[in-house]
C-alpha cells in the first residue's frame, strides 16, 4: 500500500515504525555463522525500488522541506506534557521533521520515544546516534568500548568488523538505523584536540582498511555506516565545534592522505557520508562570510576571538566539495549528512535558514541539528518558492531519504517491541567484543627494567590526573581493580581546579609507597578546544620523577601525552577512559593478561608508528 497525503494515523501505525528489521534477520545477526557477503554499493535513488514508500510527488513542499531536517535530543524519560517532549513531538507532527539524533539517554526510554514519536509522524523517522565507541557512548547502561585508535592498535580487521556489527545490533534494538561512524579522518596532527584517538591512526591506507571493516560490520548489522568528517578533519589543531579549521593543503596531498580512507569506505559500500565544517581552499576558494553578530553555538562555547575571518566555504555548504568531489569524482551516491549545524565552524558564518538552503544547494541531503529547525524549514520552502533553490534538488534529497528508509525496512510491518530491547542490546556477546578490543589494544610504548608486572605485595600510590573536574569519578573502576590486587592503595586525584602546590606535594606521599601509578585521564572532548595535562598534573609528574620511585604511567586518553612528560620511563596506552579499558589495564599491569598492541600513530621524537613492546601474561 502506498502512503499518500491524507493517510490515516491508524493506517500509519498499522504499517510499522522505525523498529523494522525482520525477526529472521535479527536471529541471523546474533548467530555464530559467518557474516553475509557485503551489501552492494548503494544505487542512485532513482534505481532503488521504494515499494511501500510514498512518491516524492505526493508530498507537499513543506513536507519535503521537513524531511531533510534532523533534530537532536536526549533519550531520557519524557512525560506526555513535558515541554521538551511536546516541542519535539510538534516538530515531528507539524513540521514533518524527517529524523532524530539521540544523545545521552537510556535504552528503554530511547526505544519508547522512538515508538511514541513515530506514532505522530506521517512518514517513519530516520533515527541516528554517534556510536563510534559502541552503544555505551550515548547510552551508559550499555557497553562503552575503547576508541577507534584502540581497535587499530590490535591490528585485527576481523575484530573491527565484529565489534561494529555488535554495535549495529544494539542500535537497531533501540530503533536507531544510522550510526555516525566510522571516523575516516587521518590523525596526523598530534595537537588535534577533537579527533585524536577517535581516528584509526596516521597512515592513510591502514586507516582505510579499518574504515572499510567497520562499514561492513555496521551495515551487516542493519544500520547505515557514515563516513566522517569529509573531506578529513585529522590534520588540524582547530576544533570545528568552536571555529572553522582551514586545511591549507594542495590537491595532491589531499588525494594521498585525507581522501584515501573515504575512498576505501565508499568502496566498502558505505551508504552515508557526513560533511564537515572545514575550509579547504584548494578545493573551494570562495571566501566564507563572517556574521557581525553570530548566533551562539548552543552546545559548544565559542569565543569571539576564535572566529576564523579569512576562511573559505566549509564543506557542508560547498558545491565543489559535496557535489563535484564527493558525488562526482569519488562516485558516492548515498545520503550526505552535515555535521551538527550548531557548531562554531558554521554559526559564525551563516544564519540558520541561510545555512540550510546552502547545504541543499551544495548537494547535501540532511541538515543535522540546525539551531532553529523551524527557521530551517521555512527558509527551504521560501528558497524553492522564490526560484533560488530548484525544487528538483530538494526532490532529489527527499528521494534518497525515502529510498534509504525503504531499504532499511522502515515501511514494513514488523516492529521490535520495547519489551524485547533487553534481549538484543547490552548482551554478553556485545560486551565481549568491546572487552577484546580493550585488552588487545593496550600498547606498551616503553618500560623501565623490572617495572612490570606490579607486585601484589607492593604499596601503591595512584595519582590520577584529569583534564576536567566531574561530579562522577570516571576512575572508579581503576580504583576498584587496583584495590583487589595491591597490598595497599593510596589514591590522589588532580584536575584543573587543584590548588597550587598539590601536584608537587605528591612526592611526600610517594615516600611511603613501593611504586607509583600515574593514571592520565586526558582525552579529546568536543568543544573544549585543547588537549593537555593540567598544571598541577605536570608538577606532580616532575616531583615523582625526581623522587626516584618506580613510576608507571598509563594514558587513558591521548597517546601523544608522552610529549608533555618525555621523562616517563614506563608508558602504557589505553586510548580511552572507559571502564573496560581501566579493568584491562589493571589486569595487564599485574601480569594477568598479555600486552600486545602497537601504536597506530607516531609520538613525535619519542616513538614511531608501530611501536609496541609485547609482554606475556605471567599470572
Amino acid at each position: 500500500m502506498t502512503h499518500e497525503k491524507g493517510s490515516s494515523r491508524k493506517g500509519r501505525r498499522a504499517t510499522g515504525g522505525p523498529f523494522l528489521l525482520a525477526a529472521s534477520l535479527l536471529l541471523a545477526a546474533c548467530a555464530s555463522a559467518p557474516p553475509a557477503a557485503a551489501p552492494p554499493k548503494a544505487a542512485p535513488a532513482d534505481e532503488v525500488p521504494v515499494r511501500h514508500a510514498p512518491s516524492v510527488a505526493s508530498l507537499s513542499l513543506r513536507e519535503k522541506a521537513g524531511q531533510v531536517v534532523m533534530v537532536g535530543s536526549r533519550g531520557v524519560y519524557r512525560a506526555e506534557d513535558d515541554p521538551e517532549y511536546l516541542d519535539l513531538a510538534r516538530l515531528v507532527s507539524e513540521e514533518g521533521i524527517g529524523g532524530v539524533i539521540w544523545f545521552l539517554g537510556t535504552p528503554l526510554e530511547t526505544a519508547d520515544l522512538n515508538h511514541r514519536l513515530n506514532a505522530k509522524a506521517k512518514l517513519p523517522l530516520l533515527v541516528a546516534a554517534d556510536l563510534e565507541a559502541g552503544p555505551g557512548m550515548r547510552f551508559p547502561d550499555l557497553v562503552f568500548g575503547p576508541s577507534a585508535m584502540a581497535v587499530a592498535a590490535t591490528g585485527d580487521l576481523d575484530l573491527a568488523e565484529r565489534r561494529a556489527r555488535a554495535t549495529a545490533e544494539a542500535a537497531r534494538a533501540l530503533g536507531i538505523q544510522v550510526v555516525f561512524a566510522p571516523v575516516a579522518d587521518v590523525n596526523n596532527d598530534p595537537d588535534n584536540p577533537v579527533i585524536n584517538v577517535r581516528s584509526f591512526g596516521e597512515e592513510p591506507v591502514a586507516v582505510g582498511r579499518f574504515v572499510a571493516a567497520t562499514v561492513k560490520g555496521l551495515q551487516h548489522g542493519g544500520v547505515l555506516a557514515t563516513l566522517k568528517h569529509f573531506p578529513g578533519h585529522g590534520d588540524t589543531a582547530v576544533d570545528s565545534h568552536r571555529s572553522l579549521p582551514v586545511l591549507s593543503f594542495d590537491r595532491a596531498r589531499l588525494d594521498a592522505v585525507e581522501l584515501v580512507p573515504f575512498r576505501a569506505g565508499i568502496a566498502a559500500g558505505a551508504r552515508s557520508v557526513m560533511t564537515a565544517h572545514l575550509a579547504v581552499p584548494a578545493l573551494d576558494a570562495t571566501p566564507a562570510p563572517v556574521l557581525e553578530k553570530p548566533a551562539p553555538a548552543r552546545a559548544f562555547p565559542v569565543d569571539a576571538g576564535e572566529v576564523e575571518t579569512t576562511g573559505t566555504l566549509p564543506a557542508v555548504v560547498s558545491y565543489a566539495m559535496t557535489t563535484t568531489l564527493l558525488r562526482g569524482e569519488l562516485g558516492f551516491s548515498g545520503l550526505v549528512f552535515t555535521d551538527s549545524m550548531e557548531m562554531g565552524g558554521i554559526v559564525s558564518h551563516f544564519e540558520t535558514g541561510e545555512a540550510a538552503v546552502r547545504v541543499l544547494e551544495a548537494g547535501g541531503d540532511v541538515v543535522l541539528m540546525p539551531p532553529d529547525p523551524r527557521a530551517a524549514v521555512e527558509a527551504i520552502v521560501a528558497a524553492v518558492k522564490s526560484g533560488r533553490l530548484p525544487e528538483a534538488r530538494l526532490d532529489e534529497a527527499v528521494g534518497r531519504l525515502l529510498a534509504e528508509k525503504e531499504r532499511l525496512g522502515l515501511f514494513r510491518d514488523t516492529e521490535i517491541p520495547v519489551g524485547e530491547v533487553s534481549r538484543k542490546a547490552g548482551t554478553l556477546a556485545q560486551k565481549a567484543a568491546e572487552e577484546e578490543v580493550a585488552r588487545r589494544g593496550l600498547t606498551l610504548v616503553r618500560e623501565a627494567p623490572g617495572a612490570l608486572p606490579l607486585r601484589s605485595d607492593a604499596r601503591l600510590l595512584v595519582v590520577a590526573v584529569h583534564d576536567e573536574r566531574t561530579a562522577v569519578a570516571i576512575d572508579a573502576t581503576l580504583q576498584t581493580e587496583l584495590r583487589r590486587r595491591a597490598a595497599s592503595v593510596d589514591f590522589v586525584r588532580l584536575d584543573p581546579t587543584s590548588c597550587a602546590g598539590e601536584g608537587s606535594a605528591v612526592a611526600e606521599r610517594a615516600k611511603g609507597a613501593d611504586a607509583v601509578l600515574l593514571a592520565l585521564f586526558v582525552r579529546p572532548k568536543s568543544g573544549r578546544g585543547t588537549l593537555e595535562i593540567p598544571a598541577e598534573g605536570k608538577s606532580a609528574i616532575a616531583a615523582l620523577l625526581a623522587s626516584g620511585k618506580t613510576v608507571v604511567a598509563v594514558s587513558f586518553g591521548s597517546p601523544y601525552l608522552l610529549r608533555d612528560a618525555p621523562g616517563l620511563p614506563t608508558f602504557l596506552c589505553g586510548y580511552g577512559p572507559q571502564a573496560l579499558v581501566q579493568a584491562a589495564a589493571a589486569r595487564a599491569l599485574y601480569g594477568e593478561a598479555a600486552i600486545e598492541g602497537r601504536l597506530p600513530v607516531t609520538i613525535p621524537g619519542l616513538a614511531p608508528r608501530g611501536t609496541g613492546l609485547r609482554r606475556e601474561a605471567v599470572r
